[in-house]
């Protein structure tokens, strides 16, 4: 962590604080592999396995015990169906992202990722 001389704090991989607002960093892309893919940030863009039309998302890996996710659509001309009690999402329903402004919010506890909150925010 470093402290600039506004008061800004810094931590690796893009964490900072600033006026109040903790920033951890962009999204980037995941691609679905047989219905997987592994969280390496707390922001990340989902895409279909090749670029399939609609493909379903049972599995998250990576993350640990407090792990907050945020997952989106990578594309809107694709739709990422995240799948409840298939793998080791616990959802309330499956809930499809087919927006890049849809957003779902998950918290991790042991091996399983729950939903905190869903914005379906296709147009």
């Amino acid at each position: 962590m470093q402290i600039d001389a506004t008061g800004l704090a810094t931590f690796s991989n893009g964490i900072d604080v600033s006026s109040g607002f903790l920033t951890v960093g962009d999204y980037s892309e995941l691609t679905i592999s047989s219905g997987a893919v592994t969280a390496s940030d707390s922001f990340h863009n989902i895409d279909t396995e090749s670029d399939a039309a609609s493909d379903d998302l049972d599995t998250i890996n990576g993350g640990s015990d407090g792990s907050i996710l945020y997952l989106t659509a990578h594309s809107a001309s694709r739709t990422v169906v995240a799948i409840d009690g298939t793998g080791n999402l616990r959802l309330a329903g499956n809930f499809s992202l087919d927006h890049s402004t849809d957003v779902l919010t998950l918290i991790k506890s042991g091996s399983n990722w729950f939903e905190v909150c869903r914005s379906d925010n296709a147009s």
